[in-house]
């Protein structure tokens, strides 16, 4: 071999070792998988799927993780868990992060929001999500709501699903909450009379209110107003924010960018007809 084959050969080594390195240093560098988890119960339009994601359809909140994903170099593994333990993951950091939860003052000791400097509270535009909670009971009960107060009685629990962020509110209303984990254990619990009227979220509700109603013949009201809109927001856990801030805040500018581009619009038009 001469000397000048030589050089070129160790050069053409260099190059193949440095591209080596570059790449994995890339890979390295940029991409980074974040686990995160969502409630157990079926969540429709955000996430399709009791138990487990579904693939053709798997819900609004989703398709825009997917999208953040294509955008990105981050990987979301997502786990479905009764909601009070997605909480609780977050808070113990076993889990980097979780939706769809709301804004609330004490969550802040463990969870990270996206507070933009100097405020207070999360910031709406970051939201991955909008919903409202309402309260439901038998057609046939004699029980109110005048958008301050409920008027029952006697005076019962009010059925909640575990770990949700309205059962403070149902405190404040002088009711005590009656827990399950489950959306069917809540519908099936009202019409066992466990409770007079239940409070939870619409969207997850309403469809299957809609499919009870018609396989067992038994009607439920849904009271007006909401009891409360509010928006949700991808959390991330203190440590998950400690260590990836930027990150974080990569996810939360994405999301924004998603909803003023119209790619969210053209997601939900997915979903209308659903």
């Amino acid at each position: 071999m001469s000397l000048f084959s030589f050089f070129i050969d160790k050069q053409q080594f260099k190059k193949i070792i440095y591209i080596f390195l570059l790449f994995n240093f890339s890979f390295c560098a940029y991409a980074i998988e974040i686990t995160v988890a969502t409630g157990i119960n079926d969540d429709p339009p955000y996430v399709y799927g009791d138990e487990k994601i579904v693939k053709k359809y798997p819900g609004v909140t989703i398709e825009i993780l997917q999208l953040i994903e294509k955008k990105t170099n981050i990987i979301f593994i997502i786990k479905k868990l009764p909601w009070k333990r997605v909480v609780h993951e977050v808070k113990i950091n076993k889990l980097d992060g979780g939706f769809h939860f709301s804004f609330k003052e004490d969550r802040k000791s463990f969870v990270a929001y996206p507070i933009i400097k100097g405020k207070k509270s999360a910031n709406p535009k970051y939201s991955i999500s909008n919903r409202s909670y309402s309260l439901y009971k038998l057609k046939d009960k004699k029980l109110k709501w005048d958008g301050k107060k409920i008027i029952m009685n006697p005076k019962t629990n009010i059925g909640v699903i575990r770990g949700s962020s309205i059962t403070d509110t149902i405190r404040t209303l002088g009711y005590k909450p009656f827990e399950v984990n489950t959306d069917l254990q809540l519908i099936k619990g009202l019409v066992k009379q466990r409770y007079s009227a239940f409070i939870a979220l619409e969207n997850m509700l309403d469809p299957k209110i809609k499919l009870f109603q018609l396989n067992e013949k038994i009607s439920i009201e849904k009271l007006s107003p909401s009891v409360v809109s509010k928006p949700y927001y991808i959390a991330f856990s203190k440590k998950f924010y400690q260590n990836h801030s930027k990150i974080a805040w990569q996810i939360w500018n994405a999301i924004e960018l998603i909803k003023k581009s119209g790619e969210l619009d053209k997601i939900f038009m997915k979903y209308s007809t659903k």
